[in-house]
C-alpha cells in the first residue's frame, strides 16, 4: 500500500465510521440532559461504578486473547484460519467469565461480605460481563474486515436501544432508576451484539473451527496482556475509585458527567481506535520496513485531537449547561480530562513498535508507570481539590501512559513521530487546562485558546494541508463532481 493509497483508504473508513459515531454523540448531547435532570447525581455514580466495574472484568477477563486476535488475524487469508483463531481467543473468556459470575454470585448469596450493590444488580453486573465480551469480538470481526459501514450501524443500535429503553422505563416506571439504567445498559450491549453476530456469521462456525497450530504463540502473547489490561483498566478508574473513597457517590456522579461531556472526542477517538489497530498490523505485515503510514497517521491524529481538546476547553461552560444546575461544578473539571482522548487515541499510533514486535511485556511497565502516577496524583490531590484534583491527576498520567507507550515502542521499532511538536502542544495545553480549571471564562481564555492553536497550526501545517485536500476528495467523491 503506497502512501497515497493508505491515506485515502484511511480517510475513507473513517469518514464511514465516523458518521455514525457523529450520530452517537448528538443522540447523547439530546438524551444526556434529559436522563441528569431525573436521575440524582448518586444514582448517576453508582451507574458509574457499575459500568466501570465491567470494564475492568471484561479486561481481565478477555486474558489478552482480545488483543491476540488482532495481533494474528491477518496471518493467513484462510477462512478456516479465522475461524479456529476467533474459536481460540473467544470461548476461554467466555467460559472463564461464566465461572467467575458464577463464583460472584455464590459469594454474594451466602456469604456476608458487604457489597455496595443489591443482590438483583449484581446478577445484572454478571450478564453484562458475559454480554460485554460477546460483544468485543463481535464487533471486532467487522474492524477487522474493514467493514465500517456495518460497525457504524452497530455502534448506533448500541447508542439507540440504550436511549430509547432508558428513557422509556425512566419515564413508565419512576423508581428505582439505579435499576432501570443498568438494565438499558445490558439491553445496548446484547442487542448490537446479535445484530454483528449474524453479519460475520460465517466465522462464527467455531464448533467445526478445530485447533490452531500456534496457540502457545497466541497465549505467550496475551499472557503478559492480562496483566497489563488490568492495571491499565485500574489506571483508568482510579479517579473514580479514589473520589468513591475520600468523597461520595454524588461527587462520582458529577465527576462522570464531566467525562460524558468528553464523549464528543468519540467521534473522533473511537472511529480512529477503530480503525487504526487492524489497519496498522495489516501494512506491518505486508511493507515491515515501510513507517510512513504510521508516522503519517500519528500526525494527522495529534493535530485533530488537540485542535478538539483546545476549542472544548474554550466552550465548557456551554456544554454544561445542558446538565442542570445540580452538574454545574463539571465545567471546571472538564480541561485536565481532555488529555485522556488525546492522549490514549495519539499513543495508539505510537505503541505501534510494542504490538508488530510481540513484545507485550512490555505494556505492563506501562501500565505500571501510569498506574503509580495516577494514584500518586489521586492520594495528593483530592483531598486537596476535590473532582478538580482527580482530573488533573488522571490528564498528567494519561500524558505519563503516552510517553512510555512511544519509548518503549521506539526501542524496538523506529518511527519519526516528531515528538518535538507534540511535547510543545502538551505544555501549551497543560497551561491552558491548569488556567481554565481555576478560573471563571474570560478574555484570557479566548486569547489563550487563539495562542494554543495558532502555534499548533503552524507546527503541522503541512498535516492540515494534506487532511484537507483527502477530504475535498472524499466529499467530490461522493457527490460525483
Amino acid at each position: 500500500m503506497s502512501k497515497e493509497q493508505g491515506g485515502k483508504s484511511f480517510i475513507k473508513h473513517f469518514m464511514v465510521i465516523g458518521s455514525g459515531t457523529l450520530i452517537n454523540m448528538l443522540l447523547g448531547l439530546l438524551t444526556t440532559p434529559v436522563i441528569t435532570r431525573i436521575v440524582e447525581p448518586t444514582e448517576y455514580g453508582q451507574l458509574s461504578i457499575f459500568n466501570l466495574y465491567v470494564s475492568i472484568a471484561v479486561m481481565v477477563l478477555c486474558l489478552g486473547l482480545d488483543q491476540a486476535f488482532i495481533r494474528f488475524f491477518y496471518d493467513h487469508d484462510s477462512i478456516i484460519y479465522k475461524r479456529k483463531l476467533l474459536a481460540f481467543c473467544f470461548i476461554i473468556p467466555f467460559i472463564f467469565s461464566i465461572i467467575c459470575g458464577g463464583i460472584l454470585i455464590l459469594i454474594n448469596r451466602f456469604c456476608s461480605i458487604k457489597w455496595e450493590f443489591s443482590t438483583l444488580i449484581t446478577y445484572l453486573l454478571v450478564f453484562n460481563i458475559i454480554i460485554c465480551i460477546w460483544n468485543r469480538f463481535s464487533v471486532l470481526l467487522l474492524r477487522m474486515n474493514y467493514d465500517s459501514k456495518f460497525y457504524s450501524v452497530c455502534n448506533v443500535i448500541q447508542k439507540i436501544v440504550y436511549v430509547v429503553s432508558a428513557l422509556v422505563l425512566l419515564k413508565l416506571i419512576k423508581q428505582e432508576y439505579l435499576t432501570l439504567l443498568v438494565i438499558a445498559t445490558v439491553l445496548s450491549y446484547a442487542v448490537p451484539s446479535i445484530v454483528a453476530t449474524f453479519r460475520t456469521r460465517e466465522y462464527w462456525k467455531i464448533s467445526k473451527a478445530g485447533i490452531l497450530s500456534n496457540w502457545k504463540e497466541i497465549i505467550l502473547y496475551g499472557m503478559p496482556l492480562i496483566l497489563s489490561m488490568g492495571l491499565t483498566t485500574l489506571f483508568q478508574a482510579q479517579d473514580k475509585l479514589f473520589l468513591n473513597y475520600f468523597c461520595s457517590y454524588s461527587e462520582v456522579g458529577i465527576y462522570s458527567s464531566a467525562m460524558s461531556l468528553i464523549s464528543v472526542f468519540s467521534i473522533i477517538q473511537t472511529t480512529f481506535n477503530s480503525l487504526w489497530s487492524p489497519m496498522q498490523v495489516e501494512h506491518y505485515v505486508t511493507n515491515p520496513d515501510d513507517t510512513r503510514f504510521i508516522e503519517k497517521g500519528n500526525s494527522y491524529i495529534t493535530l485533530i485531537m488537540f485542535f478538539i481538546g483546545f476549542s472544548l476547553i474554550l466552550v465548557k461552560n456551554l456544554f454544561v449547561l445542558l446538565l442542570g444546575n445540580k452538574y454545574r461544578e463539571a465545567a471546571y473539571i472538564m480541561p485536565f480530562l481532555i488529555f485522556n482522548p488525546i492522549m490514549c487515541t495519539i499513543s495508539e499510533t505510537t505503541c505501534s513498535g510494542i504490538g508488530v514486535s510481540k513484545k507485550s511485556y512490555l505494556n505492563i511497565w506501562v501500565a505500571i508507570g501510569a498506574f503509580l502516577s495516577n494514584a500518586i496524583g489521586n492520594l495528593i490531590l483530592i483531598p486537596m481539590c476535590g473532582c478538580k484534583g482527580a482530573a488533573i491527576s488522571t490528564g498528567v498520567s494519561y500524558i505519563v501512559f503516552w510517553a512510555l507507550r512511544t519509548f518503549f515502542s521506539n526501542k524496538y521499532y523506529y518511527v519519526n513521530y516528531h515528538l518535538k511538536k507534540t511535547t510543545i502542544l502538551i505544555f501549551l495545553g497543560i497551561l491552558y487546562a491548569l488556567y481554565n480549571t481555576f478560573r471563571e471564562f474570560d478574555i484570557l481564555s479566548i486569547i489563550g485558546y487563539l495562542i494554543c492553536v495558532g502555534v499548533m497550526l503552524f507546527l503541522y501545517k503541512d498535516t492540515l494541508t494534506e487532511i484537507v485536500r483527502y477530504v475535498l476528495m472524499f466529499i467530490r467523491k461522493k457527490l460525483n463532481l
